[in-house]
């Protein structure tokens, strides 16, 4: 981790000239995307990152691309990966490579972490079971997972208060939510790619790649969800809300400082 560190100082000193004149964050919308996940997206950029608009949109709008003029950020939030294939193969993924490769920034959590990386492995031999190649590929290896618990579709059965060591200067470590997530194999290994953040055992759970003149962020874990905003009467996600309300200040610290990363503010 120590490797890391200096990284993450200069990085954070140093903003994103693409992004000063644009004013919007857009977040993916469509088929596949989780009604929670997006709503625990678009309500912490709006609460945090106050200097912008928070924007959805939808397959078709990211295909006609007029989207990437104004874009400080394009958000592909947590669901299911495959309905994102079924979107944006294509004419889709042509238009987000151009925007980060042209000097945009992308964000994929979770579900949207395993569609950023070249290969997903998800529950691999198990009832749903995910492989395959992806187009955007900005991580050049395999996303693997999930990595804590067995994710459920219908349920949070999955959901847990997951550890996060950083190199960040200002969080080393906290708590956030996870359900479903996975690591990125071997991301030490691959050029311009530097680890953020790593689970408990110490895989990779979040990663920064600089893609052409723009940044990809990575995420296996949730560390956007509030969890002011979650189901206390879930039975599963009751059980731990109260680790993730002791960590939220350092969460928030963590979203902070990562947007610093991808973004420069």
């Amino acid at each position: 981790m120590k490797s890391h560190l200096l990284f993450a100082f200069s990085v954070l000193l140093v903003p994103a000239a693409f992004s000063q004149d644009r004013d919007t964050v857009y977040v993916y919308q469509d088929e596949g995307v989780s009604e929670e996940s997006l709503k625990q997206t678009v309500s912490t950029f709006k609460r945090l990152l106050k200097k912008y608009n928070v924007k959805t949109i939808n397959a078709k709008i990211v295909k006609e691309g007029l989207w990437t003029k104004n874009a400080v950020l394009f958000v592909m939030p947590g669901g299911a990966d495959l309905p994102y294939v079924k979107k944006l193969n294509g004419k889709g993924n042509k238009v987000i490579k151009k925007y980060v490769t042209n000097g945009g920034s992308f964000l994929g959590i979770c579900a949207g972490s395993y569609y950023g990386s070249s290969y997903v492995e998800f529950d691999k031999n198990g009832p749903l079971e995910v492989l395959g190649k992806r187009e955007l590929g900005f991580f050049r290896g395999r996303a693997i997972g999930p990595i804590l618990a067995p994710y459920d579709y219908k349920t949070q059965s999955g959901s847990r208060a997951a550890t996060i060591h950083t190199t960040l200067p200002n969080v080393t470590k906290t708590t956030v939510f996870y359900n479903g997530g996975g690591f990125f194999q071997n991301a030490e290994q691959y050029p311009n790619t530097n680890i953020v953040g790593f689970y408990d055992n110490g895989l990779p759970a979040i990663i920064l790649i600089h893609y052409g003149k723009g940044k990809v962020l990575l995420s296996g874990v949730h560390f956007e969800y509030d969890p002011s905003l979650m189901n206390s009467k879930d039975q599963h996600t009751q059980k731990i809300i109260e680790s993730l309300r002791q960590g939220h200040t350092l969460r928030e610290v963590l979203f902070e400082d990562l947007m610093k990363l991808v973004i420069g503010k």
